[in-house]
Order: C-alpha cells, then sequence, then structure tokens
C-alpha cells in the first residue's frame, strides 16, 4: 500500500511573544486510493482536506496542489521510501495572488537549509535556518540567524537560534501499523531536539528604531 504526502494549509504558530509565524507546508500521509484522473504525464488525486483543491503527481515525481481553476497553491519534488512519498529538494507554497509565501527546502521530509516567507505583495516577511540533528533518530530544528520585517521593508527582529537536546521534550512521529499498514501518531520522548535563542536579539518598531536588546 503506497502513501503519498497531502499538504495542508499553513498554520500559525508562536515564537514566544514577539512573532506569529507560519509553519511552512504542514504535510501528512493519505493513502495513493482516491485517484480521479489519469494523464500521460502523471495522476490527479482528490483532497480529502480541502475539497476545493486538487493534487497533481507527474510520472517524475513532481507534486503540484492546485485549485479548481489550475493555479498552483503548493509544489516541491518527491522521493521513494520504500512504499511512501517524501519530501525532497525546493518547495514552495503561493498566495491566491500567485505570489510566494513560502519557500525552502526538505530533505527526507526534514526542513534543511533556508526558509524564507513573504508578505502578499511580495515583501520578505522572515528568513530562518534549519538543522538536521542526529541523535537516536534525525530530527531538524531551527538553528542560525534568524530575521523577521515589517511589511514597510523594515527590520523588525534579528536574532540566532541554537539547537538543544533536552530529555524531558516529547515529540509526535507517524509510524505504520504493521498489522493494517495504517499511518498513526506516536508520542516519543527522552533527547530530542529542539530550538532555543542564543546570543544577541534586537527588536525594532515600524520605524526602524531599536526599542529592545537582549543577551542571551
Amino acid at each position: 500500500m503506497k502513501f503519498f504526502p497531502l499538504l495542508a494549509l499553513a498554520i500559525l504558530i508562536g515564537f514566544r511573544s514577539y512573532a506569529q509565524i507560519e509553519t511552512p507546508l504542514v504535510m501528512f500521509l493519505v493513502e495513493q486510493d482516491r485517484v480521479s484522473k489519469e494523464t500521460d504525464s502523471g495522476k490527479y488525486y482528490a483532497s480529502p482536506v480541502h475539497p476545493e483543491h486538487k493534487i497533481f503527481v507527474s510520472d517524475d515525481m513532481y507534486y503540484r496542489l492546485l485549485t479548481p481553476d489550475d493555479n498552483v497553491v503548493a509544489e516541491g519534488t518527491l522521493s521513494m521510501n520504500g512504499d511512501k512519498y517524501m519530501l525532497e529538494g525546493k518547495w514552495t507554497e503561493y498566495y491566491d495572488n500567485g505570489k510566494t509565501k513560502n519557500t525552502g527546502f526538505y530533505l527526507h521530509n526534514k526542513l534543511v537549509g533556508s526558509w524564507q516567507q513573504y508578505y502578499p505583495d511580495g515583501r520578505l516577511r522572515s528568513v530562518c535556518n534549519y538543522a538536521l540533528i542526529e541523535n537516536k533518530a534525525t530530527y531538524t530544528c531551527k538553528a542560525g540567524n534568524y530575521m523577521e520585517y515589517f511589511e514597510n521593508g523594515h527590520l523588525k527582529t534579528a536574532g540566532m537560534y541554537k539547537a538543544v537536546i533536552d530529555a524531558s521534550m516529547k515529540d509526535t512521529v507517524q509510524v505504520e501499523n504493521p498489522d493494517t499498514g495504517q499511518m498513526t501518531t506516536k508520542i516519543t520522548s527522552g533527547d530530542i531536539p529542539h530550538s532555543e535563542k542564543c546570543g544577541r536579539w534586537e527588536y525594532y518598531n515600524e520605524q526602524g528604531e531599536l526599542v529592545k536588546k537582549e543577551d542571551l
């Protein structure tokens, strides 16, 4: 039984009290049994979560989430790992007006490298970096420089994250039930990397004036 990734619309998460940043390209797996149309270049699938959208996966493993008018909502490359598809390489999510919302890279479903988020008018909203951490399993978390901007283009926040391994942390992962082949969630704990602020952080107002500094 094969599974392929379905991209949900991005959701808001809080970065302490200073920013509201969207998680890029929320992904989960659904069974590959919803083929609605086949073409010479790939297959269309019905979206069980967003009925107004459809999914196209090309024969060369390129994924597009589409509106009924065939406007691209999100797109990127897939790879195979056993009987499951995985996100690889560059992925991009778009606003309704066609401008880029989020863009960055995946390695085996893990966020890696630099990710950029934009406002609907195309102005840069934030830049952050993700690192892969090997510790019993492979994790991804923010590590390195972080920059966030106001809609007028002025810098809002600048700082740095580091990866920290905490034995008390818990994580939710997807695993396959060997009896049914269905994907289910499992909570793991112990020595799970997570991100923490470090070094100098600076905060500015919309006029570009420095209003706060903190050293961590």
